[in-house]
């Protein structure tokens, strides 16, 4: 049977023939799987060719969030509750942040994710970014767009923010038309996924939640819109709202830590957790110390004072410490309370050779971490002990295997 394209095709004279699908024999066609770039349990956030529009308020903490996850995306890890399935090349088109805020938020990040060599290879490579801005819809500029892109073969381009790549007024629905026509044409020609941050007026409606400011043809033209925004009813939570084509509607909760820097996922209320700085600070201490010696380590970390009396709450909270009288402390033994990462079960038993099946069963590691099924006895702690180091997320703390673990027994 002749196809509707091939008769198409016999009679057309000179002109590009339509790819002319039929709605009885499409839905049973095998198409090209599509790469999905952000996975999620709601579904697809984005896929490989999409756009992603990320608003919310100046300053905020947009641009951070987004290098959380273009962290994840370059080293081929999951980030703030998005599956990742591998690593790619990213270039970051920064046009808001100057070269000596994105080193200090760019080391910080490094130390969050507890780059190892690998992955700072990995990272090298597919994680790139530009410090300037220019307007993408100009002729003259485009050009040098095109020879870039040609040159660095990125299969993700992040523009942050919006108005510094854009020449035109954003309530203007023919000049964002155009910058949005230039940006699909570098799609095209590059095969690209493309991020744009974007900022919200001063006030957001409720109603129109995940516009930003401006003409609405950008959220209407991306794949999927992604809303940060402060929790009116919690003070250092966030929400990220999140809508789009291919999956459903759903928030993520996140919580600031406490240098601002970087964002954790939560997944139910807020825990006090402890972070690098705390361990590092701990680790400095002796045994048992007090308040003056905790804040000394704290200021030369570069932590107010109230900084510092919210790290000891912090690690009464994680078990990491127990107060002995007023102003004096005593670190727990490592041993006796193990500290999981974020989002893996705790424990606060003594090993010993009854419960250690029972204990073994909460001590679910993420991805990245040394997975082990021994079971703990006298005789094989120390290598027990040995596999349980540099986990993903930096938080467990751990212990040479000497006469602190043997008195367990």
């Amino acid at each position: 049977m002749t196809s509707i394209t091939d008769e198409i095709k016999a009679e057309a004279k000179g002109f590009k023939v339509w790819e002319v699908e039929n709605v009885v024999d499409f839905p049973d066609k095998v198409l090209p799987q599509c790469d999905v770039i952000l996975n999620s349990d709601h579904g697809e956030v984005l896929t490989e060719g999409g756009i992603l529009q990320l608003t919310g308020a100046g300053k905020l903490g947009k641009s951070m969030l987004l290098l959380n996850i273009l962290f994840g995306i370059a080293a081929g890890r999951d980030s703030l509750g998005f599956g990742i399935s591998k690593p790619r090349r990213v270039v970051y088109l920064n046009g808001e942040n100057s070269s000596k805020t994105m080193q200090t938020r760019l080391k910080l990040l490094k130390d969050y994710f507890c780059i190892d060599d690998e992955q700072a290879g990995l990272l090298r490579k597919n994680l790139l970014f530009v410090n300037e801005g220019f307007s993408i819809q100009k002729p003259e500029v485009m050009k040098d767009i095109q020879g870039n892109l040609k040159e660095i073969r990125p299969d993700v381009v992040v523009i942050d923010p919006l108005k510094n790549f854009y020449s035109g007024e954003e309530d203007r629905a023919d000049d964002m038309r155009k910058f949005m026509t230039a940006v699909r044409d570098l799609m095209r020609e590059f095969n690209l996924t493309v991020i744009i941050i974007h900022h919200t007026g001063k006030k957001q409606n409720e109603n129109n939640l995940y516009s930003g400011r401006g003409s609405s043809l950008l959220a209407d033209d991306a794949e999927t819109t992604v809303s940060l925004q402060k929790d009116a009813n919690n003070k250092g939570l966030f929400n990220l709202f999140v809508t789009g084509r291919n999956c459903d509607e759903f928030t993520l909760h996140l919580i600031r830590q406490p240098e601002r820097w970087y964002l954790y996922s939560l997944t139910d209320k807020p825990e006090p957790l402890p972070d690098h700085t705390l361990i590092e600070i701990l680790d400095s201490l002796p045994e048992n110390f007090s308040t003056g010696l905790f804040n000394e380590a704290a200021h030369r970390k570069g932590l107010s004072l109230r900084t510092a009396g919210d790290r000891i709450r912090t690690a009464i909270d994680s078990g990491l410490i127990e107060r002995v009288v007023q102003g004096k402390f005593r670190k727990v033994p490592v041993m006796q309370v193990m500290q999981f990462p974020i989002g893996v079960a705790q424990t606060a038993q003594t090993f010993s050779p009854e419960n250690a099946p029972e204990v073994m069963q909460v001590m679910q590691f993420p991805i990245g971490v040394a997975q082990t099924a021994q079971t703990f006895s006298p005789e094989n702690a120390p290598e027990v002990m040995q596999v349980m180091r540099n986990d993903a997320d930096c938080t467990t703390r751990t212990t040479e295997p000497n006469d602190e673990y043997r008195g367990l027994f």
